[in-house]
């Protein structure tokens, strides 16, 4: 099973990992500017042992092209990922790996393709709908809330976004 791999990795990777940098790189204020959100997520799969990853998360950019960056409790840079219609790489510490897509670094990690163009825009609204998944959202004052929970295909999983409020 990949995906206990992927989880035990990224667990690891806090001991290892550097500081979230203070300011954005130029590129990073470029995507910024297509799209930027922030916030604290939580991804568990259901299976016979559960497993679940939280952190706290910065997306910037569009389902084309982005970064997205998982943080530690403590603000350490547990893992960078990177986008393009024709690439996605994955960034460790000083480690760098390439996938052919979003969907192949996701599903690499997690055991389970995730749909990025649809969890972005599930991040301003509650569409588009997707064949196995269930959406729940809310939008309090104190920033969106997005379950989302995946039947099939298996492993089932359950996503948990608490966004900042903008």
């Amino acid at each position: 099973m990949r995906h206990v791999g992927g989880f035990v990795l990224l667990g690891a990777l806090a001991s290892c990992a550097m500081f979230r940098p203070p300011q954005a790189t130029p590129q990073q204020k470029a995507l910024q500017q297509v799209g930027h959100w922030q916030g604290r997520l939580s991804l568990r799969v259901l299976q016979p042992t559960p497993e679940q990853f939280s952190a706290s998360f910065e997306i910037n950019g569009s389902a084309d092209n982005g970064e997205l960056s998982l943080y530690s409790p403590l603000g350490t840079t547990l893992a960078r990922a990177r986008w393009t219609p024709d690439n996605a790489q994955l960034l460790q510490a000083d480690k760098v790996q390439n996938f052919a897509s979003i969907e192949a670094l996701t599903q690499q990690l997690t055991g389970a393709a995730l749909p990025l163009p649809a969890l972005l825009a599930w991040l301003d609204s509650d569409g588009p709908a997707l064949p196995g998944w269930q959406l729940n959202s809310e939008s309090p004052a104190s920033g969106r809330r997005v379950f989302a929970k995946r039947e099939t295909p298996l492993p089932a999983l359950q996503l948990t976004l608490l966004l900042e409020p903008k």
